[in-house]
């Protein structure tokens, strides 16, 4: 089966994110309280206006994963809302002068017999490192489950740690950057399949499914 990743643009694409965050975070991982979304749909003050969702679907139209970036705004980003990380100072000297960010959120992946191992995250995460280019971003945060953190950089995303490892959102999660102008020169050198897969070249993208 193939998948496709749109950013949820519609009223009903953003539908399918949210549904799938509830089920996910509300119904399966009991992080959030299934009581406190009557209408079925775990969303955030983020969602509002602050937020790009994207979702993954397979042939038969069906989300089957889902993720967002967050762009800075009135709400400040989450990593910086509710996590202690590394003063900027410290952070621009390890990872280089942050021009534009944005942080990776609610990123969530059921588990799929249909598709390869890891497909569906890595056709997320292709296409949110896809708009990153185009729009000039040079780092991503991310506040994720520290499982999740660690299957990223098992695949070979050089994320990087910037604080300490807390219980939020139900789950013990981690802090971490991606310095995205340094990301396909360091997976040419150490990961290559990851960089034929994801590599970009002005509008064009090189479709190659890794080993």
């Amino acid at each position: 089966m193939s998948v496709k990743v749109i950013p949820a643009k519609r009223k009903e694409e953003k539908q399918q994110a949210y549904q799938l965050r509830y089920k996910m975070m509300c119904q399966n991982l009991k992080w959030l309280s299934e009581e406190a979304y009557p209408a079925e749909e775990e969303r955030d003050e983020y969602d509002r206006n602050q937020s790009i969702d994207f979702i993954a679907i397979d042939s038969m139209g069906d989300c089957i994963g889902t993720c967002r970036l967050i762009s800075p705004g009135i709400i400040p980003l989450p990593i910086n809302k509710y996590f202690n990380i590394f003063p900027r100072g410290k952070l621009e000297q390890d990872y280089g002068r942050i021009q534009n960010c944005v942080e990776v959120s609610r990123f969530i992946v059921p588990k799929n017999n249909c598709y390869k191992r890891h497909e569906i995250t890595l056709a997320l995460s292709k296409e949110m490192i896809k708009l990153g280019f185009n729009k000039g971003i040079t780092h991503v945060f991310l506040s994720l489950d520290y499982r999740f953190f660690r299957l990223l950089k098992m695949l070979g995303f050089p994320i990087y740690k910037i604080g300490k490892t807390k219980l939020y959102m139900g789950s013990k999660t981690t802090p971490g950057v991606l310095a995205l102008q340094n990301l396909l020169p360091h997976l040419k050198t150490n990961k290559p399949s990851l960089y034929d897969y994801l590599a970009v070249e002005g509008d064009m993208v090189r479709e190659k499914a890794l080993a």
